[in-house]
């Protein structure tokens, strides 16, 4: 493919990813339940509907109160070579990445080698507004910074990686969108900067920092940043469909978004993320208030999405619920925590997210199932 029509790709790519989150971000429903029966059969029939053996399926893990009560694995991994998924399969996460990374700045905050009030100016002054925008800006999406979701001038192969550099002589370019604080826009450059932060501050890759500071702590054995296959084979192929048959997505290269989307994983070594994250294993208790708490505006804007540091605060399947989606082309991920039922819902697939034989949000559906009755597609 040449880089011109690789590049028209990587814009709809791009422009489809931003409107997945907004849309997911943004649902919202009063029709919350209490902490209730939970219905294992019932979710575990449902997830058998919505598998089928001979093409790319997917993993998935609940647990309640730190014990998992039901997880599976469905469809293949590598289709041409007939691999199946298992619990142990690696998936590419996309941006559930931002959690480890805002976690990963959280960290170095607590060690007093930055702040979140610092301004941008401090890491990298020839960033646009760089003298007003802060670390919690960047944590929130609230910096206004340029994204090339929203641009089409990123012209680059998405399966060649970009140097730091030149990614951000683009963001240099191009302006802002508003003035910090005044609204929020979700931004994957303002993610991929600060994995730039973590690294000058720490002297570290950003892979090596996570490694050494969350995952071989937390005995994440099979979790790490990678650009793509050829860095990781164990990495499930990405697929899509056409005619009801299965081709091999673009293997995105995803280091040229590092902070924001180039983690990959699987369902046990996230619920061993979730578990510890969300009961003060890996933040102190008032830093992990900080991070779940949504952004405030001063100026009386309501954004579409409450946001934190790297998760999402929102109702899903009729519960509140913290967490994060991701998706790439031949990827669709979901991590999300149900605080007061102590419940993780974890999903993983190596299928593109619009072709997935499931309407809306997957979690959505896992969670009715899981708490009695889910409406059929």
């Amino acid at each position: 493919m040449n880089k011109r029509k690789n590049s028209k790709v990587a814009i709809k790519l791009i422009g489809a990813i931003c409107s997945f989150f907004i849309a997911h971000f943004a649902y919202a429903s009063n029709d919350t339940k209490p902490d209730a029966s939970i219905y294992v059969d019932s979710l575990e029939n449902y997830v058998k509907e919505i598998s089928a053996p001979s093409l790319p399926g997917f993993s998935y893990l609940i647990s309640k109160h730190g014990k998992i009560i039901s997880k599976g694995s469905f469809g293949l991994a590598d289709v041409e070579k007939g691999i199946k998924n298992s619990e142990d399969t690696v998936y590419r996460v996309a941006s559930i990445t931002k959690q480890f990374t805002a976690v990963s700045v959280l960290i170095l905050a607590n060690e007093g080698k930055l702040s979140i009030g610092d301004k941008l100016s401090k890491f990298f002054p020839n960033l646009p507004n760089s003298s007003k925008i802060t670390i919690l800006n960047l944590l929130t999406h609230t910096s206004g910074m340029w994204d090339q979701e929203r641009d089409e001038d990123f012209p680059f192969p998405i399966d060649q990686y970009v140097e730091p550099q030149e990614h951000l002589s683009y963001i240099s370019k191009k302006g802002v969108f508003f003035e910090p604080g005044k609204e929020w826009r979700y931004s994957s450059n303002g993610y991929f900067v600060l994995g730039l932060i973590v690294e000058k501050v720490s002297g570290q890759s950003l892979d090596s920092f996570m490694r050494e500071r969350i995952f071989s702590p937390l005995k994440m054995n099979n979790t790490g940043l990678y650009a793509n296959r050829s860095e990781n084979p164990s990495i499930a192929v990405g697929y899509g469909l056409k005619n009801e048959k299965p081709y091999r997505e673009i293997d995105t290269n995803m280091k040229t978004y590092n902070g924001a989307a180039a983690l990959c994983s699987t369902v046990n070594d996230l619920f061993i993320w979730n578990e510890a994250l969300h009961n003060g294993k890996v933040l102190p208790e008032e830093t992990y208030k900080e991070f779940i708490e949504p952004y405030k505006f001063d100026n009386g804007f309501v954004p579409s999405v409450k946001y934190g540091f790297g998760v999402g605060a929102e109702i899903v399947g009729g519960h509140l619920t913290l967490g994060h989606p991701g998706q790439l082309k031949g990827f669709q991920s979901d991590i999300l925590r149900l605080p007061s039922e102590e419940v993780n819902v974890i999903f993983l697939s190596n299928l593109n997210g619009y072709q997935f034989p499931v309407k809306w949000r997957v979690t959505d559906k896992l969670i009715k199932a899981l708490y009695g009755g889910v409406e059929k597609d």
